[in-house]
């Protein structure tokens, strides 16, 4: 049984069992992008709704640092004084952010030691968690896993195939999947569908160009 499993700061989110079609999947670096951006989304509207979008409102700061803050940094929402802190969060590019792709986990996060310090709270700090994922979240991401691993099982015979919003979303993983490895030159096989590369930029203008005139 595949176990999908999500922790934050060592507590876990969500523990999950999947029964089908999992003992052969060894691979499931394909559709990490697709959970990756909805992470992302629902991250940034956490820090958008100063976290109701998690469920609940965070604390509002202290009166002397929130006076503080409105003559130096006016106009900015809490935890967002300078931005980087969101930004590590919400940006996989972004130099303080934590991606890191394996065939069976998936690490994100933020290298800024003070994330944790806000996700959990401190003696003299309230806890404002900037990662809380929502149901809806969880109910999405174990949707999108069994999507995947139910094209696999198609395209080893066990299935007949899937409905059209679901290749939709695997075509969809597909092209994530490269865009987050722009270095990939192999194709890339989900649900019996080969997917290939798409090709290099100067490649492509010159194919586009050079034959039409």
């Amino acid at each position: 049984m595949f176990r999908f499993r999500m922790e934050i700061a060592g507590q876990a989110q969500l523990d999950r069992g999947i029964a089908r079609f999992t003992e052969g999947v060894a691979d499931y670096r394909p559709i990490w992008p697709v959970i990756a951006d909805d992470f992302y989304a629902q991250v940034a509207a956490q820090f958008k709704t100063e976290g109701e979008a998690g469920g609940e409102h965070w604390k509002e700061l202290k009166p002397e640092y929130a006076k503080f803050k409105e003559v130096a940094y006016p106009g900015k929402p809490i935890l967002q004084r300078t931005g980087t802190l969101a930004s590590s969060l919400t940006d996989r590019t972004d130099p303080n952010a934590v991606y890191i792709e394996a065939r069976k986990t998936l690490t994100l996060g933020s290298r800024l030691n003070y994330a944790l310090f806000h996700q959990q709270g401190t003696s003299k700090m309230a806890a404002r968690p900037e990662i809380q994922l929502t149901e809806k979240f969880k109910r999405e991401a174990m949707r999108n896993i069994q999507v995947y691993l139910v094209q696999i099982a198609s395209a080893c015979g066990f299935r007949t195939g899937l409905k059209p919003s679901d290749v939709e979303r695997l075509d969809a993983a597909a092209q994530k999947y490269f865009s987050a490895h722009p270095g990939a030159t192999a194709p890339l096989r989900m649900g019996g569908r080969l997917y290939h590369p798409p090709l290099p930029r100067e490649h492509e203008h010159e194919h586009r160009g050079g034959k039409r005139d």
